[in-house]
C-alpha cells in the first residue's frame, strides 16, 4: 500500500498541478456501504467531470494517471469553520470573525476580511476538505452576519461566494446580547425581520427621507430582506429543544425563510417537527458534552437519530483550534454510533452541497466540478490520509508549514 501511495504522488508531480484535461484510470469510486466501490475511469476537462466509464478513450495530449484502484471520494465540505478569519485563537488581533459595539450585525460580511494566505488553508485540504463555509461569530449582537464559501487552496480565488447565509446565535450564552432573556432575544429577532419588511415596503419613501426612522442601519435591513425572501438561508445556532420549537413557531410567519439549525444538541428531541418542515441540521459530532443547561440532551448518536427521522444533516468542525478538526474522523465516530457508512460520507459531501445549494459539488458525476480526493484507505478511518487532492480539476500541494517544520526537526542531530 505504501509503495502504491508513493507512486501515485510521484505521478501527480509528473503531470503537474495545473493540468486541465486529465484521465484518471482505475479509480475506485465509492458506491455504497463501507468497502464497496466500482473501478472506473474519470475524464476531467476544464475543471469538470466530462465522462465516467470503463476503458475511456481520450485525445492525444491528455494527461493520464493510473490510480491502481485507490479509493476516490468527492472533496469534503465543512459546513462551519473560521479558517481565513482567525489565525491564532488566543490572539484577539488575529481574529476577524465578529463585529462589536453595534446593535445588529446582519450586514457584516466575513468575506471582506478573509486571508487567502492563512497557514491553516492547507491543513484543511490535508484532511480532504476542499470547500468550507466560513461563519461569523457573535460580537455584541445575536445576528452575527453573513458567511462565505471558500476553496481550500492557496492558488487562485479563495472566496467563492461572499454572502452565502445569515447567522443568528440563540444559545444559552447568547442571551446577553438580547437583554438577558431568551424571550427578549427572540422578540428582537422578530422585530428586526419586521423592520426589514417595513423597509422593503417603504424603500422609496426611505430614499426620499419621508418615512419614520428605522431602528436598524440600511445594510442590516437589506441583509435581512434577503433572508425573508428566501434568497439566502437563515442559520440559527441553537441547542435547547424548547428554543428550537419556539423558533420554528415564530418563523411560521415568514414562510419563505429557509431555516437551517446549527449545533442543535437537542434537535433529536424534536425530530418529528424538523422532518415535517424539512429543516436541515448542521452537527459537530464530537461536541457532545452537556456543557450548559440547554445541552443536557447532547449525545454522540444524534446523527443516527436524525437519519432515522428522515432529517437532512451535514457535519461541521466549527473551529480549527479545537482538539477536533477532521470531518472524516467525525463521520467515523457517527458510524461507530449507528449511522450507516454511506450516509456518514454523504454528510460531508452530497448533503452539505444540497443544504447550501452548491451546484456541481459533493458528488462524482458527469458535469460535476472536479473536487476529488485520493485516499490511502477507508476515508472514515482515522489512520487513512489523502494522498492527493484536486480542486476545480487541478491538483494542489499538500505541503504545510507544520509538515515542513516536522521534517526540519525530525533529526535534531543534523542541526549540530
Amino acid at each position: 500500500m505504501g509503495h502504491r501511495i508513493c507512486l501515485i504522488v510521484m505521478m501527480l508531480m509528473s503531470v503537474g498541478v495545473c493540468a486541465q484535461d486529465q484521465l484518471l484510470k482505475n479509480a475506485t469510486l465509492v458506491s455504497g456501504a463501507k468497502g464497496q466501490g466500482v473501478i472506473r475511469d474519470v475524464h476531467i476537462v476544464a475543471g469538470r467531470i466530462a465522462a465516467i466509464g470503463e476503458d475511456l478513450k481520450v485525445d492525444r495530449g491528455t494527461d493520464v494517471l493510473d490510480l491502481a484502484g485507490a479509493l476516490v471520494t468527492p472533496g469534503f465540505i465543512d459546513s462551519a469553520t473560521t479558517i481565513g478569519l482567525a489565525e491564532v485563537s488566543g490572539l484577539g488581533i488575529s481574529q476577524d470573525a465578529e463585529v462589536s459595539d453595534v446593535n445588529l450585525a446582519a450586514g457584516f460580511q466575513v468575506a471582506l476580511a478573509l486571508n487567502d494566505a492563512s497557514l491553516l488553508i492547507p491543513v484543511a485540504s490535508n484532511d480532504g476538505i476542499t470547500r468550507g463555509v466560513i461563519v461569523p461569530q457573535p460580537g455584541d449582537s445575536n445576528f452575527a452576519g453573513q458567511s462565505a464559501l471558500v476553496r481550500f487552496q492557496r492558488e487562485g480565488t479563495f472566496a467563492v461566494t461572499g454572502a452565502l447565509a445569515q447567522h443568528v446565535y440563540l444559545r444559552e450564552r447568547d442571551r446577553r446580547y438580547g437583554g438577558g432573556s431568551r424571550a427578549s432575544v427572540l422578540a428582537s429577532v422578530l422585530h428586526a425581520l419586521e423592520e426589514s419588511a417595513r423597509f422593503d415596503q417603504r424603500r422609496e419613501d426611505y430614499d426620499r427621507r419621508k418615512v419614520r426612522a428605522f431602528d436598524l442601519p440600511a445594510a442590516d435591513l437589506i441583509a435581512l430582506s434577503a433572508v425573508r425572501q428566501g434568497k439566502v438561508p437563515l442559520v440559527a445556532h441553537v441547542d435547547r429543544a424548547a428554543d428550537i420549537e419556539q423558533l420554528i413557531q415564530a418563523m411560521a410567519a415568514y414562510p419563505k425563510i429557509r431555516l437551517v439549525l446549527a449545533g442543535a444538541a437537542e434537535a433529536w428531541k424534536v425530530a418529528d417537527k424538523l422532518a415535517e418542515r424539512d429543516i436541515p441540521v448542521l452537527i459537530n459530532v464530537m461536541d457532545n458534552l452537556p456543557g450548559s443547561f440547554d445541552r443536557l440532551g447532547a449525545r454522540l448518536d444524534q446523527a443516527a437519530l436524525l437519519d432515522a427521522a428522515g432529517i437532512r444533516f451535514a457535519f461541521m468542525s466549527e473551529s480549527p483550534f479545537t482538539e477536533f478538526r477532521s470531518l472524516s474522523q467525525a463521520a467515523g465516530v457517527a458510524v461507530a454510533y449507528g449511522l450507516p457508512w454511506d450516509k456518514a460520507l454523504a454528510a460531508i459531501t452530497r448533503w452539505p452541497a444540497e443544504i447550501w445549494g452548491l451546484e456541481g459539488l459533493g458528488a462524482i458525476a458527469v458535469g460535476s466540478i472536479a473536487d476529488l480526493v485520493v485516499w490511502s484507505g477507508d476515508p472514515l478511518e482515522v489512520v487513512s490520509t489523502p494522498t492527493a487532492v484536486m480542486i476545480d480539476g487541478a491538483w494542489i500541494s499538500l505541503s504545510t508549514r507544520q509538515g515542513l517544520l516536522a521534517e526540519r526537526y525530525r533529526d535534531l542531530l543534523k542541526l549540530k
